[in-house]
């Protein structure tokens, strides 16, 4: 008698809560991502990097590809002279850094060039993304100022996808907490 309630119990659990999960799409080149709208993107969720495909950038229901490193890791080593000839330098990405205070706010100010706000669709986009955020943290990530590293990825992120060359410096402010994409997006990259 108690087998068959439990039986029960779990059918009508699995037949209430609908069970989702995102599958993985191929991109046209042959490498897995996760298509996901903004609002479900957190940088904190580890290595990821997202390139736009479709909709209002601004809007939660913005959907991105979802790439994770190591599927832009295999990129690179399936293609080294293509890869050779990308930016992976912090020059490349950015004219200067350095560590400001306003308003008695500490940020990392980066005035940026085109690579780093240049976004190819795809695995070139993803590739750009990996090492315009990984020239950034290898230089910075000492710091004593250094904090919060995935909400400030997040916001490097939204300045080269939004202000991009239009509002320079970026200014990425280690005391943000914030890691979903769509509330750093909606707050103006520094939420």
């Amino acid at each position: 008698m108690m087998k068959s309630k439990v039986f029960l119990l779990v059918l009508a659990i699995l037949v209430i809560i609908p069970v989702t999960a995102v599958q993985a799409e191929t991109d046209e080149l042959g490498y897995e991502y996760t298509p996901k709208k903004a609002s479900e993107i957190d940088f904190s969720d580890g290595d990821i990097y997202v390139v736009p495909l479709s909709g209002d950038a601004t809007s939660e229901d913005a959907i991105y590809a979802v790439y994770e490193g190591s599927e832009v890791e295999k990129y690179e080593k399936t293609l080294p002279t293509l890869f050779a000839a990308l930016p992976t330098k912090f020059s490349q990405y950015y004219s200067s850094s350095k560590w400001i205070t306003r308003s008695g706010v500490v940020s990392l100010s980066l005035q940026p060039k085109k690579p780093a706000y240049d976004e190819p669709p795809g695995m070139a986009g993803a590739h750009l993304l990996k090492y315009r955020w990984k020239v950034v943290y290898d230089k910075h990530k000492n710091s004593s100022k250094w904090k919060n590293t995935a909400s400030m990825k997040a916001q490097l992120n939204c300045h080269a996808d939004y202000p991009k060359k239009f509002k320079t410096p970026w200014n990425i402010e280690p005391h943000r907490t914030e890691t979903n994409y769509h509330k750093v997006v909606a707050k103006g990259c520094n939420p």
